[in-house]
């Protein structure tokens, strides 16, 4: 998929509009609601990622009647010719990025609601280099 521009909205105001939860009722009495657990903005001034954990939950009769979905969002934000844009992805496409906070892998166990094993592994080899990098530079300034 490519990129949607939404002319007139700051990059709050989109981060703001991706993260909106929503629900639904379809004709058959399900009712749909996703609901953003958490999210963080990784980047400069005009372009970044945007990371999101997603919950989604199925009910009809004050029942679940199916299993609770959660997943990791990765939009890639960019600002070009006076409007922000973004490109959605999740963990199942595999993302060439990895800055995403490592608690949002714990909120969403694999063991329970599945994922992209090489990629979170990607993830946990990402934040132990930036981990080494700092103490480096700990010892070189100490």
């Amino acid at each position: 998929m490519g990129w949607l521009f939404r002319v007139g909205l700051s990059r709050k105001e989109l981060i703001a509009e991706r993260t909106q939860e929503w629900e639904r009722t379809g004709d058959d009495g399900m009712e749909v609601k996703t609901t953003c657990l958490a999210n963080c903005f990784r980047g400069n001034t005009f372009s970044g990622v945007l990371w999101s954990v997603w919950e989604r939950t199925f009910q009809k009769d004050d029942g679940d009647i199916q299993p609770t979905e959660r997943w990791i969002a990765c939009d890639l934000l960019r600002y070009q010719s006076d409007a922000w844009g973004y490109k959605d992805m999740d963990e199942a496409m595999g993302p060439y990025y990895y800055s995403c906070p490592m608690k949002y892998l714990e909120m969403v166990p694999m063991d329970q609601f599945g994922g992209n094993t090489e990629w979170r592994e990607t993830v946990h080899s990402h934040h132990e280099r930036r981990r080494q990098k700092r103490r480096n530079a700990q010892i070189e300034s100490a």
